[in-house]
């Protein structure tokens, strides 16, 4: 009796439904039934270590029809369906496409000019991809096909994303794009260069490293005629007390002003230049933590058509 009502669940070796049967009805010979959820033939053999479930072969299935043999489910069965219903894998699939899309999207709208010019000047370099000098890496039409996409352009914005493009090529080839950003608007293009870049702590001297750069910021605005640059010293909220630098007015006017006789030493014209001090008056963030002190410590050019 005990035996009798003894119920165990038999998994479809399809699509994994259970389907729970008293043990007494599977035998030795046998029990053949269909699955509930996909219809697969079933058969489930008693033997000495337990039950054997597998799919019943098309032959046994034609024997069981023309002789009766084998015995059937009960019809008042409880089926259990392992995990979860089969349209969640599709569902969930279109949400992961989704999000990967919007994460992309993202992505793009926050893009670190630098870095992308970096990555894509790895990538062109290797398919043999023309460029106009070396370390500036984007195509070239040859032929008067090649200003095409500026003739499309706003002038001023075309003239602007040209200027971004060269700096940018600057950044990455003097080892600088770890400490600096440039963005581009109407105003002008506007480079910041983080204070460590250029300058120790407390100090108005030029790194030695920072020369080849500010070099090739020279040779930008001498180039370009109607180029006009600010450069402008930042400084964090930290007080200063010295003789030098009685306060952060005072470090920061003079570090903008070491950068501007460096630019004037390398040939940039001195009456299209002009030096800022705003101390700690313009932070980028908060100077609650160090992090953030030390982003607010900068220097800034900002180019300018006169």
């Amino acid at each position: 009796m005990a035996e009798a009502e003894k119920v165990v669940p038999i998994p479809c070796p399809q699509c994994k439904t259970k389907t729970r049967v008293p043990l007494s009805q599977i035998t030795a010979q046998g029990l053949m039934y269909a699955c509930p959820q996909c219809k697969t033939q079933i058969s489930a053999t008693r033997t000495d270590k337990g039950v054997s479930v597998r799919r019943a072969t098309a032959q046994e299935v034609s024997a069981r029809e023309e002789n009766g043999d084998g015995q059937e489910a009960p019809p008042d069965k409880t089926i259990i369906i392992k995990g979860a219903p089969t349209w969640t894998v599709t569902f969930a699939d279109l949400a992961t496409l989704l999000l990967t899309f919007f994460v992309l999207m993202l992505s793009f709208a926050n893009m670190d000019i630098m870095r992308f010019k970096e990555l894509m000047g790895s990538v062109q370099e290797r398919f043999g991809v023309t460029t106009l000098e070396r370390g500036q890496f984007q195509a070239v039409s040859k032929g008067s096909l090649s200003d095409v996409d500026s003739n499309l352009k706003d002038p001023a914005a075309a003239a602007r994303e040209r200027l971004v493009n060269i700096i940018a090529d600057s950044v990455i080839r003097q080892g600088f794009h770890g400490a600096a950003s440039i963005s581009s608007s109407e105003e002008g293009v506007r480079v910041r260069i983080q204070g460590r870049a250029l300058f120790d702590e407390g100090s108005a001297a030029l790194h030695p490293a920072s020369q080849m750069f500010l070099q090739d910021l020279s040779g930008v605005v001498k180039s370009n005629g109607d180029l006009y640059v600010v450069v402008e010293g930042h400084t964090d909220d930290q007080p200063v007390s010295s003789r030098k630098f009685p306060s952060n007015w005072e470090l920061s006017v003079l570090r903008a002003a070491s950068v501007l006789k460096r630019l004037a030493a390398d040939g940039a014209p001195a009456n299209r230049m002009a030096a800022a001090g705003y101390a700690d008056t313009r932070p980028l963030f908060p100077n609650n933590r160090e992090e953030t002190r030390a982003l607010n410590r900068r220097v800034e050019f900002l180019f300018k058509r006169g």
